[in-house]
Order: C-alpha cells, then sequence, then structure tokens
C-alpha cells in the first residue's frame, strides 16, 4: 500500500476518535504511535505530543511478550485482556480493560490498534473487580491431603509443558482455578487466558463460538473472530468439554491436530497458537462409555490428565480452607470456628465441594456480622439444603450418605426423570438430586409431578 495512503488513514482516525469518550492507541508496523486521543493521554499521563511518533517500547515497561498492541501487531490476532496492569514511563501505574486488534486495509496489515477503559486502583468496586479479573496461581489452591498434593505436582509438571491438559472432577472442585495456575505458570502467562463453558452455548452456535464466522458465510454473518483466534497466544480453558456434539468435537479435534481453524464462511484457513486445558465432570472411562466424549478427542485433550479429588475424599484439608474463608471473607473481623463447627463441617459429605464450603462460610459470615465465633447452627442455617426443617440445637448432624451414580441413574430411570420421585426413592432431597442430575447430563422431564 502507497505510504502516503497509509499516512492518510492514520490522520483520518486521528481526527475521528480524538474526542472518543474511551481510550484510544494506535501504532503502525514498526511499533510508533500514530493515533493517541486525548481520552488515552488522561488514563497514561501524557500529552499527545509526548506520545506520537514514538515507539510503544519508549512509553511503557513493556516488551514484546507483555505489550498487547505489539502482540496484535505481530500475531495478526485480537487480542482481549479483561484487565491490564502497567506502567508508564512517567511512573504513573495503570489499570485498564483492553481491547486489541491489527489494522488491516485491503487485506494488509498496517498496524494495531488497543481501545482502553481504565480502571482507577483504590476504589472500593474497583478493588472487587481486580480481584474477580486476577489470575489465579498454584499459592492460591490450598490443600495439603496426599491426594490433592498429588495434583498439584502433576499439575505444576504439566505447567512447564505445552501439551494440552484435561481436568477431571466434580462441580467446585477448582478446575477453572487450576486451569489459570496452569496458565500463570507457564511460558504463555503473558498471553490471554480464555475460560468457556461449553454446556452453555446456545445450540448450534458452538462452532461459530470455537472458530468465528466471517461476512458472507451465512445470512447476516460478520467477520467476528472465535475464541480460538482471541486466546491466540495464551490458553483456552474448556469447560464440560463433553457437552459439545460429536460433529463440533469432531472440528475440534481437527483443529487441535493441524493447528489451525477454518471460520465458518472462510476461504482460507487461520493458523492458531493456543494452548487447551479441557474439563469434565464426569470420569473419561464414563464419558466414553456414555457416548458424550469421542475416543480419539479423548485421547488428544487427555495427553496430561489430572484427576481433582472431591472434598469429602480430602476432610482432612476441610479446616484449613475454612479458616481460609474467614480471613477472605470477614472483612478484618476476628471470627473463628468452634470446635463443634469444625465437627460440622468435616462431618459433612460436601457433594458441591470448595465451592459448597466455600458459599456457607461466607453466607454464615454476613448473616452474623457480630459473631466472634461461628456455631454449627449458624453454619446449618447458612447453607441452602441443612438449614430446611433442622433443629437448631447445634449438635454435629449426621454423615450424609451419597448414592453411587449408578443408583442415582437407576431412580431418575425408574422415575421417569422426575426429580422428586427419584429424590424419595434414594432418601435425598430434591436439591441434592437436582445437583446429581445436572452433574450427569441428566435431562430433567418438563413438568415434575409430586
Amino acid at each position: 500500500m502507497e505510504p502516503s495512503l497509509v499516512a492518510d488513514v492514520w490522520k483520518l482516525y486521528q481526527e475521528i476518535l480524538e474526542f472518543a469518550p474511551v481510550g484510544v492507541h494506535a501504532v503502525d508496523r514498526e511499533g510508533r504511535t500514530r493515533v493517541y486521543n486525548r481520552a488515552m493521554g488522561e488514563i497514561d499521563g501524557y500529552r499527545p505530543d509526548e506520545v506520537l511518533e514514538k515507539n510503544v517500547f519508549e512509553l511503557y515497561e513493556l516488551d514484546e511478550e507483555t505489550s498487547t498492541l505489539w502482540r496484535a501487531l505481530k500475531t495478526g490476532h485480537p487480542v482481549q485482556i479483561e484487565e491490564q496492569v502497567y506502567v508508564a514511563r512517567n511512573g504513573r501505574r495503570v489499570v485498564t480493560q483492553n481491547r486489541t486488534k491489527p489494522v488491516v486495509i485491503a487485506g494488509e496489515i498496517i498496524g494495531a490498534m488497543e481501545i482502553a477503559v481504565p480502571r482507577e486502583a483504590g476504589g472500593e468496586h474497583d478493588a472487587a473487580d481486580a480481584r474477580r479479573g486476577r489470575r489465579h496461581s498454584f499459592a492460591d489452591i490450598l490443600g495439603e491431603s496426599r491426594a490433592m498434593r498429588r495434583a498439584l505436582d502433576l499439575a505444576e509438571r504439566a505447567a512447564k509443558t505445552d501439551l494440552p491438559v484435561l481436568l477431571v472432577g466434580e462441580t467446585g472442585t477448582g478446575k477453572e482455578l487450576f486451569a489459570q495456575a496452569i496458565h500463570q505458570a507457564s511460558a504463555r502467562k503473558h498471553g490471554p487466558f480464555l475460560a468457556q463453558n461449553c454446556a452453555a452455548w446456545p445450540e448450534g452456535l458452538a462452532e461459530s463460538v470455537l472458530f468465528g464466522t466471517r461476512r458472507g458465510g451465512f445470512t447476516g454473518a460478520v467477520d467476528r473472530a472465535g475464541v480460538f483466534e482471541l486466546a491466540c497466544g495464551g490458553t483456552l480453558f474448556l469447560d464440560e468439554v463433553h457437552a459439545m456434539s460429536p460433529a463440533v468435537q469432531a472440528k475440534l479435534l481437527r483443529a487441535l491436530q493441524d493447528g489451525e481453524i477454518w471460520p465458518i464462511g472462510a476461504r482460507r484457513s487461520v493458523r492458531t497458537d493456543v494452548r487447551v486445558v479441557a474439563a469434565m465432570n464426569v470420569s473419561p472411562r464414563e464419558a466414553v462409555r456414555l457416548g458424550l466424549v469421542r475416543p480419539d478427542l479423548l485421547y488428544r485433550i487427555g495427553a496430561l490428565a489430572i484427576h481433582l479429588p472431591p472434598l469429602r475424599d480430602r476432610p482432612e484439608d476441610i479446616p484449613l480452607l475454612a479458616r481460609a474463608f474467614l480471613q477472605k471473607y470477614g472483612e478484618g473481623r476476628a471470627v473463628r470456628l468452634s470446635s463443634d463447627a469444625l465437627s460440622f463441617l468435616t462431618s459433612h459429605d460436601w457433594p458441591g465441594n470448595v465451592r459448597e464450603l466455600e458459599q456457607t462460610v461466607r453466607s454464615a459470615l454476613a448473616l452474623w456480622p457480630e459473631a466472634s465465633e461461628l456455631t454449627p447452627a449458624m453454619l446449618r442455617s447458612a447453607h441452602p439444603i441443612l438449614g430446611e426443617g433442622t433443629p437448631d440445637d447445634g449438635l454435629r448432624p449426621p454423615r450424609m450418605a451419597r448414592p453411587s451414580d449408578d443408583a442415582i441413574r437407576q431412580a431418575y430411570e425408574a422415575a421417569g426423570g422426575n426429580l422428586t420421585r427419584a429424590a424419595r426413592a434414594l432418601g435425598i432431597s430434591r436439591q441434592r438430586m437436582q445437583y446429581h442430575a445436572r452433574r450427569l447430563g441428566l435431562r430433567t422431564s418438563p413438568r415434575q409431578a409430586p
């Protein structure tokens, strides 16, 4: 493309975006700043005349791995980062939400452009947002039991490779936490981490979510990047991967084998550089037996399989986790657990695993803000299931028996899909039956007669 035409394009962008309400920073193919609006200057603490024509590495304490503008420029792929923290050369610490894309004119990449929304540090809501957006490391995963240490050791070894990883564990065992930790300890830690729940995708849209679309592929189609493109250079976490249809699983297998994808409506394939960490809440053997996952895909994504133990198999970790949640949600309060409360917690089966324990402790703290000690009665009342019709006597409850998966399926089939009748046959609550039905992928009947 003619240099004069390229210069005119950048000049037009600068004029249009000068008064945009969000920060805009664009660089040319050499990384020199061509567009820098006033909003971006307010975020960084620079005047536009200090920035224009300067290389991105002159302005920020970044390198070729950590600069999202440079990554989008060199890979030709969009980069989406939920939160980015960086330091400008003037010493200002900046926290933003960024969206970065290559600038393409007539099929040629002439630069990259970034849109940034500031998050000022220190505010209550911003601090909460930062906690949600922070990527977790292995130091955030608590557990001293042998089963948990085994899983952590294998995950730390997996992080040193670039092989696909399969995380197997029940709901609430921390699969996404492990996926984030693997990413943070890997060579891809400066790239994006994108998490997707395959079971949450609308029916028929899985392929477009994964691989994207191109204009003209179907009526109303637009150029839209899929998660494989958005996660380029980083890690793509696919939770409940067994929820994909066999046809989509076949295309996912092809993408992993070939290192390239075919967006819907594309005339040519797109090279990808993504590490996939997949997760399932059923065992691989059971998933294959039930036809939930293709064996060839399982062999591919399960090159390294890590089984995360349920909380009931590591009761010695419960006091450690409970005290950590007291500190996390106690807002500086000196709150402890009574000995009876610890007995209460370690005697429960925790079908929802760590997530269930965390929510119970958090709810108890919120309900009794004046308490310096949590009792079994408080914890029981704060629990969505145990609180139903349970006497407030402070006594240790009996251990809740967990029916086997085969027994759950048999009761479900015998009840014709009615959760209430199935729960009654198993001697468990309807809420727990509903949990097991979701965990095992059982379809509930539209009407639930008592």
